[in-house]
C-alpha cells in the first residue's frame, strides 16, 4: 500500500510545471476618459496612470499632471486645455462646443515629453427625440427569493433614411424626492440611537430631494443596421428600483448622443466586460483599446477613447402613481431628511442632511 501511495505523489508531481511569473512592476498605462459635444459648456478630459501589474495594483488610477492637453479640428484651430485644482482633469473654458461635420483628434504631451495623439473623430448628426416614456419592469434575480425591479425609459424618434446612424444614451446624476417614514423607522428599531440634537420625531423633514447616478452603469448604444429609416421606440434607460428611487417622483436627467463606427465598437466591448458575471460562459476580461496612439511607441499599450458627439439633453419626471408596480424599501427608512443615514442599512446615499426644498427647476407636472 505504501508502494502504491508513493509511487501516486510521484505520478503527480511529475505532472506539475513551475511557472515563473515576471510582472512588469514599474510599467504604468496612461488611461484616457472623456469626449467632447457639440452642447456649450465646459468639456473635461481626465488622464490617469495605473499600474500594470504589481503587489501595487489596486485598482485606483493615479492622476496625470502637468501635461499639455489639445484638441485640434480638421480646419487646424487648436483649443488648449486646463488643469484645474482637481488634478489629472483637463477643462475647456466655457462656452466651448464642437461642430456637426467636423473632426476632431486629441493631442497629449505628458510631462516627461512622451506625446499621445487620437485618432479623427468626426461629429454626426443625431435626430431629435419626440418623446419619452416608462414603464415598471421586473425579472429574476441572481436572489432566487427576490425579484429585481426597475423601469424602463424609452425613447421614440425617426432613425433618418440613407446614412448608417450610431447612438448613445448616456445616463447623468439625476434627482428624486425622497419620502421618509419615521413610524415605521421607530416601530423596526426602536432602540436606534442618533448623534443629540436630531429631530427624531417625524414633525421634520419627512420629504427632501436627493440625487444620485442611476444604478446600473450599462452602457446603451445601438446602431441602425437592422431599423435604418424607420421609426423607432428604443430603450435608452434603466434604472433599478431599490426600494427609495420611485417612493414619488424621481427625475431622469440623459444624453442623447451621437458616436462613430469606431466608438460604438469600443462602447460595445466595454458594456461586455462590465456585464460579466463570472459565469463560465463569459469571455475572458481583458483590456480594450480605444483610439489612442503612443508616438514614442506605437506598441505601447494606451486605454481609453477620446470621442466626439453631437447631443441633445433629454429629461423625464417618472412618478410612482404611473407605475405598474414597485418594490418595498427592503431596508429602514431614514426617520427624516435631517437624520438621513446615520442608519448603516443604506450605505451609499451621503450623510448629511438633504435639502427639503426642490431643485429651482423642479417641474414635475410641466
Amino acid at each position: 500500500m505504501k508502494r502504491i501511495l508513493g509511487l501516486l505523489v510521484i505520478l503527480m508531481s511529475s505532472c506539475i510545471d513551475v511557472f515563473n511569473f515576471s510582472g512588469e512592476l514599474d510599467e504604468r498605462v496612461l488611461v484616457v476618459e472623456g469626449f467632447i459635444s457639440t452642447k456649450p459648456g465646459i468639456h473635461q478630459i481626465r488622464l490617469t496612470k495605473t499600474d500594470k501589474f504589481g503587489p501595487e495594483y489596486i485598482g485606483l488610477n493615479r492622476p496625470e499632471t502637468r501635461a499639455n492637453v489639445l484638441i485640434k479640428d480638421d480646419l487646424g484651430r487648436v483649443t488648449k486645455l486646463e488643469e484645474g485644482n482637481d488634478r489629472g482633469i483637463y477643462s475647456t473654458q466655457e462656452g466651448f462646443s464642437a461642430e456637426v461635420g467636423r473632426s476632431y483628434n486629441l493631442e497629449i504631451i505628458l510631462f516627461d515629453g512622451k506625446r499621445y495623439i487620437s485618432r479623427p473623430e468626426k461629429v454626426y448628426q443625431v435626430p431629435e427625440i419626440d418623446s419619452l416614456t416608462y414603464h415598471a419592469v421586473r425579472r429574476a434575480s441572481t436572489d432566487r427569493l427576490n425579484e429585481e425591479y426597475g423601469v424602463q425609459v424609452m425613447a421614440h424618434f425617426q432613425d433618418p433614411e440613407e446614412q448608417s446612424n450610431y447612438y448613445y444614451w448616456k445616463m447623468l446624476e439625476s434627482t428624486f424626492a425622497l419620502i421618509t417614514e419615521p413610524h415605521l423607522t421607530r416601530k423596526e428599531a426602536p432602540a436606534l440611537i442618533l448623534p443629540s440634537g436630531i429631530d427624531d420625531s417625524g414633525a421634520c423633514c419627512s420629504r427632501c430631494f436627493h440625487t444620485d447616478i442611476p444604478k446600473p452603469t450599462n452602457i446603451i448604444t445601438t446602431d441602425d443596421a437592422d431599423f435604418n429609416g424607420n421609426y423607432q421606440r428604443r430603450m435608452v434607460a434603466y434604472i433599478e428600483d431599490n426600494g427609495l428611487r420611485f417612493k414619488e417622483t424621481y427625475r431622469l436627467d440623459l444624453q442623447h448622443l451621437s458616436v462613430s463606427p469606431e466608438t460604438h465598437r469600443f462602447l460595445k466591448l466595454v458594456d461586455q466586460q462590465l456585464r460579466l458575471t463570472g459565469s463560465v460562459f463569459d469571455p475572458p476580461p481583458a483590456n480594450i483599446r480605444g483610439n489612442m496612439i503612443s508616438l514614442n511607441d506605437p506598441a505601447e499599450e494606451v486605454l481609453g477613447q477620446f470621442f466626439v458627439s453631437d447631443e441633445r439633453r433629454l429629461r423625464i419626471y417618472i412618478h410612482k402613481r404611473n407605475l405598474e408596480f414597485y418594490k418595498l424599501p427592503q431596508t429602514i427608512v431614514p426617520i427624516n431628511c435631517v437624520a438621513f443615514l446615520f442608519q448603516s442599512p443604506l450605505v451609499g446615499y451621503p450623510s448629511i442632511p438633504l435639502p427639503v426644498d426642490p431643485p429651482e427647476d423642479w417641474d414635475p407636472e410641466g
